[in-house]
């Protein structure tokens, strides 16, 4: 249990700073019309909220990145008003590809050799 806290720290720091952001920052007409800084100030601490906070559920960081990514893909296909049924299933296989292929690495030994021999000085 103690080492939740600091990932449930991590996560109501970047949603504070997410939800500073959207009430700080002047948001523009549309989305063609918001300039870089804006973007960035936006979809950075939302991508860094959505990763934390799917960290603390899937216990793998590169699982949450990929589904992170694909949740603000679909975000910014709506926004532009691009989303429709072809570039949701693509987006939605691409990211179920990606979250497959974290989900199956695992934490390798150094060597397959359980006992490594250790260097001696010939004399």
């Amino acid at each position: 249990m103690p080492e939740v806290f600091p990932k449930i720290i991590s996560v109501l720091f970047f949603w504070g700073i997410f939800i500073f952001v959207v009430l700080q920052v002047p948001y523009p007409e549309s989305l063609t019309q918001a300039n870089y800084t804006q973007l960035i100030l936006f979809l950075t601490p939302l991508y860094l909220a959505l990763i934390f906070t799917l960290n603390i559920f899937l216990r793998n960081i590169l699982s949450s990145c990929s589904f992170s990514l694909g949740l603000i893909f679909l975000l910014i296909l709506k926004a532009l008003d691009t989303l429709n049924i072809v570039t949701a299933l693509l987006t939605v296989a691409a990211t179920y590809l990606l979250f497959s292929y974290f989900r199956k690495i695992k934490k390798h030994k150094l060597t397959k050799l359980s006992k490594i021999p250790k260097l001696t000085k010939k004399l």
